[in-house]
């Protein structure tokens, strides 16, 4: 079986970091693990080759145009087309598809509830369903957002059970060794890094009545509207890799991820961060997000805040800085949570049986 990996942003670089030992596998979405297996060849498409392409397409309002045309001619040569960003580089491939016009198989992750449907107009939802039952298999990355989603766009039972799964997207198994990490107690900072949906505004509110030391990583975008920003709180906004970022995160307390974003668009905000928590068996306190498929809370290594409360950051933090047994503990916990419910051997499982399933009902058969 040869599958065509396609995605919004490079996975090409993505693949060689990961050859370097400068960034894990979960970055290329099941490709290193279904490759070292050997059933399915997992092609990757480069990212771009045409930039006039994408520029016409930009006019168009068809972003990723110039991937999406090379995916045309180049029919031949795969069998299944993957994209983990859905509907971000597939605008085309998918009218194309509704039309009769393209055949191929598509599968896909999806990371936010239904598609954005023009605030549930009816127009916004038929469109929205249309364009989600063009997929041939939808992964969603977690069971909330799949429910949320068959709710909105009234997707029939039959087709959930035949085109939708779940899968807990998690980290590279390999890549995170324990012996590189210092001791919790003996770390003297919180962390927090990232741009997507995130509220550093009511983060640094919460530190400015903390007595403890906070390093936020993100681009200059992010940065709080307030001026006043405390001394114990220090922005880094020059670009750093990822793989310099975790000499940051080791040395670190506990991992914040505080996130803002309207409830329509609610979906697996702060997914990718939480990746980093369980990984590097941090404690984390978090914006709530019902959405995600790991509770922090349940499985116990971090607290969860609403959207906004100030007062609720401050408490939860005070816990990790004054009580170094729950400290230990939700470390502890981070890690287990890790080695059995979230890593990418367990994405890897279901990106397989979901495939082989593709292969079998729309290649095969055909």
């Amino acid at each position: 079986m040869k599958v065509l990996l396609i995605n919004q942003y490079s996975m090409e670089e993505a693949y060689e970091l990961w050859q370097k030992g400068r960034s894990g596998s979960h970055h290329v979405w099941g490709k290193v693990e279904l490759d070292q297996r050997g059933e399915i060849k997992m092609m990757i498409i480069p990212h771009i080759k045409y930039r006039f392409l994408n520029k016409i397409g930009h006019f168009l309002k068809i972003s990723h145009l110039d991937q999406q045309i090379r995916v045309l001619m180049n029919l031949k040569k795969f069998d299944i087309l993957y994209s983990p960003y859905s509907n971000a580089n597939t605008r085309l491939l998918v009218f194309l598809k509704w039309l009769g016009i393209f055949r191929k198989p598509v599968v896909v992750t999806i990371h936010q509830t239904a598609f954005s449907s023009s605030k549930n107009r009816k127009t916004g939802i038929w469109f929205a369903k249309k364009f989600l039952l063009q997929y041939d298999a939808s992964i969603f990355l977690s069971k909330k957002l799949m429910e949320n989603t068959v709710e909105k766009l009234r997707i029939p039972s039959d087709i959930v059970r035949q085109r939708f799964t779940t899968a807990q997207w998690g980290p590279d198994i390999d890549f995170y060794p324990a012996d590189l990490d210092p001791p919790l107690e003996a770390c003297g900072y919180f962390i927090s890094a990232g741009h997507t949906a995130r509220d550093y505004d009511t983060l640094v509110e919460a530190f400015r009545g903390i007595n403890y030391p906070l390093k936020i990583f993100g681009p200059p975008w992010t940065l709080p509207r307030t001026k006043d920003i405390p001394e114990n709180v220090t922005f880094i906004t020059s670009p750093m890799t990822y793989y310099d970022l975790l000499a940051h995160y080791r040395g670190a307390r506990g991992i914040m991820i505080p996130l803002r974003y309207p409830p329509q668009k609610e979906g697996c905000q702060g997914m990718t961060s939480l990746q980093d928590v369980i990984a590097l068996g941090k404690p984390t306190v978090m914006t709530r997000n019902s959405t995600l498929n790991l509770d922090i809370e349940k499985e116990g290594f971090g607290f969860a805040v609403e959207m906004g409360d100030v007062g609720g950051w401050r408490q939860a933090v005070q816990v990790l800085i004054d009580d170094e047994k729950v400290l230990k503990e939700m470390g502890e916990k981070a890690k287990k949570t890790f080695l059995e419910k979230s890593n990418s051997i367990i994405f890897a499982d279901k990106l397989e049986e979901v495939l082989k399933k593709v292969y079998r009902e729309k290649v095969i058969k055909r």
